[in-house]
């Protein structure tokens, strides 16, 4: 690395982890987008690895994180989590849910979807999900997917495990995750 003294400020020239692109920094910037590939890098992890936080994982909740899939840690209580490698925030908080249209819906939380509710949306990522009403979509779940009694599911399904009690309806393909996988 380089580093140039101004009157001002310092800079270092520092690699973009992702594209390898060539960035001139100040040593004061903790973060930023690239100007190559507009991916956010974590500049003060790069300029100084050592300062890096290592969060314990006793009485935390493990999470890998919906957009860079790297593995972050956060309280068992938390609403939310922010990652700390690409700084996307991860929803943790359960939904209870009437209609949902065009919008993508991503949590760790459980999705309780209420009788007579609708979701009309192209991607659910969900901890856990509860169906009584309508789903026409793809749904991803870590754990469960129950579909209740007078409960539909019309899209492929991913998960560990799928319940589909009697009255419940799915039509669609399913993948079953094994105990590794996330």
């Amino acid at each position: 690395m380089n580093v140039k003294s101004n009157d001002s400020f310092d800079t270092r020239d520092i690699l973009c982890p992702y594209c390898k692109g060539k960035l001139t920094v100040s040593t004061h910037c903790m973060s930023m987008p690239c100007r190559h590939c507009n991916k956010h890098i974590n500049v003060k992890e790069i300029i100084s690895p050592s300062e890096k936080k290592q969060v314990s994982s006793i009485g935390k909740r493990r999470v890998i994180c919906f957009k860079c899939k790297r593995e972050i840690f956060t309280d068992e209580k938390a609403q939310a989590v922010t990652c700390q490698h690409c700084y996307n925030r991860n929803d943790l908080s359960d939904h209870k849910v009437t209609t949902l249209l065009g919008k993508n819906l991503e949590t760790y939380g459980t999705l309780h979807l209420k009788r007579k509710g609708k979701i009309e949306i192209s991607n659910i990522r969900v901890g856990n999900a509860v169906v009584q009403g309508r789903i026409k979509g793809d749904v991803s779940a870590m754990d469960t997917v129950e579909i209740l009694k007078h409960g539909e599911i019309y899209g492929k399904i991913t998960c560990r495990k799928l319940i589909v009690n009697r009255g419940g309806t799915f039509s669609g393909k399913v993948e079953v995750l094994n105990a590794g996988s996330n």
